[in-house]
């Protein structure tokens, strides 16, 4: 998605930890890109994600992604 719906939105996404070089691993991480969407980044270990339709800071309706 190259024009996000909010600054908040784009500033998640784009982030990049100097700790861990998985977004999932990152506890400052919220929002990860899935296949079938976008999720809430389940921290658990793993790459796990909650599936959303709505952005978590502006409510506008996601995209579907490819």
């Amino acid at each position: 998605m190259a024009d996000y719906c909010c600054d908040q939105m784009q500033d998640d996404l784009e982030r990049r930890c100097a700790v861990h070089e998985d977004r999932s691993d990152c506890p400052d991480a919220f929002i990860g890109r899935a296949s079938g969407g976008y999720g809430l980044l389940i921290h658990d270990g793993g790459s796990s994600m909650i599936a959303i339709s709505f952005c978590p800071w502006c409510g506008t309706r996601l995209p579907e992604r490819d």
